[in-house]
């Protein structure tokens, strides 16, 4: 009797794991399917407008401020690496924080929880980056005959890492900002001075101790240092794994906490018009 309510449960619980799954990936498509629009343009462009952006920021630093590296010997590659790490956290989470005020329709379906709206827009952002990376990453090669990745298991495990703390940070940014409204602006205002406080610009490790005591508590930071560092043998990188993920599992449990305790609330909630693109 004992063996058969143990199976009886332990098929409960695969029934509703796939079930979970069918539900994230319908969601995911979803996602792309909305963020890409209906004609083939639409699907270009969401390409092209970040390509543009970064690759417009990299001809401004470089070419018309006479920008020299701070490490190697490519301005290039050292902005490049800084730029894509930085605008794949930012951008991700920023869009993926408005996740749930934006599908709150989809709750009344019942199976469809906050959580999920959330990991499925993350999912579709990153998603959008990792080509743009990978555009930017061949034609350095291509064009400047270039090695952008020197360790391609390290390069993989800071993504893996980046993308945990985009779930993690989307998703306290999503139920947070859904339960006070005045959270958006909060973050947006704080998050104003990242691009220079995540040694985008400069290698970190040349600051004076005063400032390093500061900035290496920016899980940003740590995500710019981990894709930066799989470019160099070299590297005097800040970057700790350990932080990354002990940073992104605390916010985690932390929001998933917070959308137990007030998801009526949370679902209740609507979104506002401030849809505009992080630049």
């Amino acid at each position: 009797m004992a063996n058969a309510t143990a199976i009886s449960e332990n098929e409960a619980i695969w029934r509703g794991a796939v079930m979970n799954g069918r539900v994230l990936i319908a969601l995911i498509f979803r996602e792309a399917a909305l963020r890409f629009g209906a004609g083939p343009f639409a699907y270009v462009w969401t390409l092209v407008e970040p390509t543009l952006l970064v690759g417009i920021m990299l001809v401004l630093r470089i070419y018309v401020k006479h920008y020299s590296p701070a490490f190697g010997e490519s301005s290039t590659v050292f902005l490049l690496t800084g730029l894509l790490a930085f605008r794949i956290t930012r951008n991700t989470i920023n869009k993926a924080g408005k996740a749930i005020t934006s599908n709150s329709a989809l709750f009344g379906l019942g199976v469809v929880k906050p959580p999920d709206v959330v990991i499925a827009r993350v999912v579709v952002e990153f998603t959008i980056w990792m080509i743009v990376l990978a555009i930017f990453f061949a034609a350095v090669s291509r064009i400047l005959q270039l090695e952008v990745i020197n360790n391609f298991q390290d390069f993989v495990i800071a993504l893996c890492s980046i993308f945990y703390f985009c779930i993690a940070m989307s998703l306290f940014n999503a139920t947070v900002g859904a339960l006070v409204s005045i959270w958006r602006t909060i973050w947006k205002i704080a998050t104003l001075p990242l691009l220079f406080a995540s040694g985008v610009l400069y290698m970190p490790a040349s600051m004076p101790p005063e400032i390093l005591n500061v900035i290496t508590w920016n899980p940003f930071l740590h995500c710019v240092e981990a894709l930066r560092s799989t470019s160099y043998l070299d590297y005097m990188s800040l970057y700790d794994p350990v932080y990354l993920q002990s940073f992104s599992t605390i916010v985690l449990l932390l929001s998933l906490a917070i959308e137990r305790l007030f998801r009526k609330e949370i679902i209740r909630a609507k979104g506002d018009d401030d849809d505009e693109e992080e630049v």
